[in-house]
């Protein structure tokens, strides 16, 4: 009920900041805590913990939003390589496998060697050069002016701080990589893959 009576004035909000370019300050400061990867491991080892990053909310809304359009944007457009099939709608795991499977097949009833190269990109959403998404969001998807500006503005300035058992980090300020932990993240490192 209380979300129905706030939707009005969240869209307003929403509104305002998507037509000035601007994406609040506050949204921007995440807050990580390590969590146990599996229950009764180690807690005393570093490695058995991964860091989960949690946004404010509002800010992931938001975020929907413009996932949701920039997502409509380049599917009317055929700006997603068809291959593409991680984080996707109807397109995963299962249908790279059986697109690589497929090519492996074809390669061998037309007597062809093959060869697969694997690569661990678990780190990957940290390498993600700012001006280098910004760059590709402009020329190569014909993002400009308050579009553009609005995703410069939703990449910088974002800062974190981890809590663990009681204590707090001091501020660490990103200047590379996606936001962990939002839902935009993902699909701007797909568009900022060769």
């Amino acid at each position: 009920m209380r979300g129905l009576l706030l939707s009005p004035f969240i869209t307003l909000l929403f509104n305002k900041w998507l037509i000035t370019g601007c994406f609040p300050a506050a949204f921007k400061q995440a807050l990580v805590r390590p969590l146990l990867t599996t229950p009764g491991l180690d807690a005393s080892d570093r490695k058995s913990f991964r860091p989960v990053s949690n946004l404010p909310l509002l800010s992931k809304l938001l975020e929907r939003v413009v996932q949701v359009r920039l997502q409509a944007f380049l599917d009317i457009n055929r700006l997603m390589p068809t291959t593409q099939s991680a984080y996707r709608k109807y397109h995963g795991t299962e249908t790279a496998t059986a697109k690589v499977f497929n090519d492996l097949l074809l390669a061998t009833d037309r007597g062809q060697v093959s060869a697969l190269c694997l690569l661990d990109l678990t780190t990957a959403f940290d390498t993600v050069d700012h001006q280098l998404l910004l760059r590709r969001l402009e020329r190569q998807f014909g993002l400009r002016g308050i579009v553009l500006g609005w995703f410069q503005s939703y990449l910088s300035g974002r800062s974190y701080h981890v809590i663990y058992a009681g204590s707090t980090s001091s501020v660490i300020y990103i200047v590379c990589s996606v936001p962990q932990g939002s839902v935009l993240g993902p699909l701007l490192f797909i568009t900022c893959a060769p």
